[in-house]
């Protein structure tokens, strides 16, 4: 029996839970779309709990390294050696790889969820730049083929390691964990949160842009309640610079009663509130995998973004994009008009494109990808 061996345990930054959860769905996904005679297993780090699976045609299985040795000990090639001659697939550059012969029966896919390391390194610690680059330097080398989010991190990546690089774009879904749960209304009565709200998950430092939407709100009183998600973005690493916690001191008197901050310790809070809002607003400078944006598209949320290029290709037409402070301030404002006479409002109409945009992300949809791509390597 063939068998995709799934490395699960993710890349040590602020992702990581998220990857995490989007990995446990992906691995029902494989063992739900698996060819005659194929399975998957779940590798995870040694003292992590894995998920128990439901389907015979997935196992899950401890690696023989805890979560803080695997960084270190797999960028040396000699630890990659358990995985020779088997289909292995990580969800981050994470793997341990080397090189080999072409004909040993090794097949390794390799996911690069975003483009940070190279276009907004400070946005990560010393060390995650540094590791994410020797990671996926390595796995350009020794890798069958790369796996991207979007054409934009793809083009990226083929800038820094050669046009003739192997990427193949998969467009992210968003872990179950961000959608709406049977008890997703009773979790945002819990949190105090209003029938109608914008969402937004920035920061206040200078790449997350939370000012952006905060101007909105002090030059706008009739935009509705401000649900603020903190821990899914990167902070700026630099000395003096707000950070999460600091966004309700941040807030002025004119405000401050309309803005609700959520820290993102459950995931399953976070579903609840991106699919009950109204709009998602993403000023952010720069993109991450885009699990946040592709969760309200997937609840029929639209999405206001500063027109970075992956978050573009996932949006389509159900939002908007302003690349400049005003313009967004000013689009965020009209979004809210009520619509006059009988016609829908373009936020209306936004979100019924949302709706239709949303149901195009399938977990079995990137299963058979998957599948079909160590067909064919």
């Amino acid at each position: 029996m063939a068998t995709l061996s799934l490395i699960a345990e993710p890349f040590p930054d602020w992702e990581a839970r998220v990857h995490f959860a989007a990995a446990e769905d992906l691995a029902n996904a494989l063992a739900e779309t698996a060819p005659r005679s194929c399975s998957a297993r779940f590798l995870s780090a040694r003292g992590s709990t894995p998920p128990v699976f439901a389907s015979p045609r997935i196992s899950a299985e401890h690696l023989p390294m805890g979560a803080n040795a695997l960084p270190i000990l797999w960028q040396s090639s000699t630890t990659a050696r358990p995985l020779d001659g088997e289909m292995t697939h990580s969800i981050t550059p994470m793997i341990p790889l080397r090189s080999r012969a072409e004909d040993d029966g090794t097949q390794t896919t390799v996911s690069v969820p975003n483009g940070l390391a190279w276009e907004h390194p400070d946005l990560l610690t010393t060390a995650q730049g540094r590791l994410t680059r020797s990671f996926v330097k390595r796995a350009a080398r020794h890798a069958d083929i790369l796996i991207t989010t979007s054409h934009a991190t793809a083009s990226l990546l083929q800038e820094h390691y050669g046009h003739d690089l192997p990427v193949q774009v998969v467009p992210p879904v968003a872990p179950s964990a961000f959608l709406a749960g049977p008890d997703a209304q009773a979790r945002r009565e819990r949190l105090g949160l209003p029938e109608r709200y914008v969402a937004t998950t920035a920061n206040l430092d200078d790449f997350g842009r939370l000012q952006w939407v905060l101007d909105a709100y002090e030059s706008d009183p009739s935009l509705p309640h401000l649900v603020v998600i903190s821990g899914l973005d990167p902070v700026q690493h630099v000395k003096g610079n707000p950070q999460a916690a600091d966004i309700v001191g941040n807030l002025s008197a004119a405000v401050r009663d309309r803005v609700t901050v959520v820290p993102a310790e459950d995931l399953a809070d976070v579903g609840a509130i991106l699919s009950g809002a109204a709009l998602l607003a993403q000023p952010q400078s720069f993109a991450t995998t885009g699990y946040t944006v592709v969760a309200a598209l997937m609840a029929g949320v639209p999405v206001l973004h500063a027109d970075q290029a992956a978050y573009a290709e996932h949006v389509l037409d159900a939002g908007l994009s302003e690349a400049e402070s005003a313009g967004f301030i000013t689009t965020l404002s009209r979004l809210f008009i009520p619509s006059s006479g009988d016609g829908s409002s373009e936020l209306e109409r936004l979100t019924v494109h949302a709706a239709d945009r949303g149901r195009s992300y399938s977990w079995n949809q990137v299963a058979w990808q998957l599948w079909e791509t160590h067909a064919l390597i």
